[in-house]
């Protein structure tokens, strides 16, 4: 949790959607479908998830890891601690959307809308 640039993992200019939030096990999917080219699904998956602040959609999206700043004004705002292993995602330039979680994770494949993603089923997924 720096300012360094390289705290960005990941970029793209497709279109995701707020796919699935599985309770049990606090897993958030988002999700970009094939009905857009380069007709390819892209899932990206957060485990452990302890707190949220989502759009429902993002036309492009950035995944970069917080700064030191940044986690102490989410710990203060919302008043929270981040457990051991969770650390915080901005989904933005900014702290418009962000996620804590585990390490987040993204996979791209030809899998259909209803597939199950290839991070395991998730509840709503054949």
């Amino acid at each position: 949790m720096t300012d360094d640039p390289k705290d960005e993992l990941y970029r793209s200019d497709r279109y995701f959607k707020v796919w699935q939030y599985t309770v049990g096990h606090r897993r958030l999917l988002l999700r970009s479908t094939r009905d857009r080219p380069p007709f390819t699904r892209i899932d990206v998956h957060f485990g452990a998830v302890g707190l949220m602040l989502l759009r429902p959609v993002y036309d492009g999206l950035l995944i970069r890891r917080a700064t030191d700043e940044e986690c102490a004004r989410v710990s203060r705002e919302y008043g929270v601690e981040m457990e051991p292993g969770q650390h915080l995602f901005a989904l933005a330039e900014d702290l418009s959307s962000f996620v804590i979680s585990a390490q987040p994770q993204w996979h791209e494949d030809e899998g259909g809308v209803d597939d199950p993603s290839w991070f395991g089923h998730m509840v709503g997924t054949r």
